[in-house]
């Protein structure tokens, strides 16, 4: 039995200073997958529409475009949004040359010109601010899609994700060596009080009360501190307060019958850090 406490007071603090690292997601395929996912419905929609009223050479024309769009929303290469953090908008053209739904199926029928008017006069243009553009209008009618499709097809984009707010401060090696030296001497006087350890009431009383100001002390003045540091504030507050009841439990009372105490690490449902503890008198 002599050898828990010092089991506990290296298991304890291992527990309390290292956890999971927890995943981050990746924006830039979460936006891939909103575009594909947007550009497949609009597809779908469009095939499904009665063109009954175009004449074959529109009807040929847009089953061509859309054949194009279905290729260019599988290959999944779209623009990137890097001047308009936290809006969504639409490019013609995006800084690297990468070409919209629409500004593709222009230039893939043969129109490179009118793309390269349009983005270097109204890049971020949304097709409904483009129906007054006569060439633009031209080349919709030639290939069977409305102004209200055209603007459908075309997506508009995610602006580059705000800056990642900072990190809470680790605690310095200083305070974690501090913690862990506290929860094992605690932890040790804990168990010393709650079994049968060849000590007397009075000896291992006294040393619960000794460790357990000492991890209030270390714990209490950083509830005002944030992340890891905090933290571990409650843990040597928690367990340095339960050492010290239990301690003046012991000095105070001198049980008849031996008292034991199961002390296990807890997190709460928010994850915070803990320790529970069973004491039977």
């Amino acid at each position: 039995m002599r050898t828990a406490p010092f089991a506990v007071a290296i298991v304890i603090p291992a527990l309390l200073l290292f956890g999971p690292i927890p995943s981050r997601s990746d924006p830039a395929a979460a936006e891939t997958a909103r575009i594909r996912t947007h550009l497949a419905t609009v597809e779908r929609a469009l095939r499904a529409r009665d063109v009954t009223h175009l004449t074959p050479a529109q009807r040929a024309a847009r089953a061509r475009n859309l054949d194009v769009l279905h290729q260019y929303w599988t290959t999944g290469v779209f623009p990137t949004n890097t001047d308009f953090p936290g809006e969504r908008m639409p490019y013609f053209i995006d800084r690297y040359g990468v070409r919209c739904a629409m500004a593709y199926l222009i230039e893939q029928s043969g129109r490179g010109d009118l793309v390269a008017r349009v983005a270097a006069t109204n890049n971020n243009a949304r097709i409904r601010e483009l129906k007054g553009d006569p060439e633009l209008v031209a080349w919709l009618d030639e290939n069977g899609l409305t102004a209200a499709e055209a603007a459908r097809i075309q997506p508009q984009y995610g602006g580059p994700p705000p800056a990642p707010a900072p990190p809470p401060p680790a605690a310095s090696t200083g305070y974690k060596t501090t913690t862990t030296a506290s929860v094992g001497l605690n932890a040790t006087a804990l168990i010393l009080n709650s079994t049968r350890a060849g000590l007397s009431p009075r000896l291992s009383g006294a040393l619960g009360i000794l460790t357990g100001m000492s991890g209030v002390a270390a714990g209490v003045p950083n509830f005002d501190e944030r992340g890891q540091r905090r933290t571990l504030g409650y843990v040597n507050t928690g367990i340095g307060a339960m050492s010290l009841v239990l301690g003046a439990y012991r000095l105070a009372v001198r049980p008849r019958f031996a008292s034991s105490a199961i002390v296990a690490p807890w997190v709460s449902q928010r994850g915070t850090p803990g320790f529970s503890l069973t004491v039977r008198f």
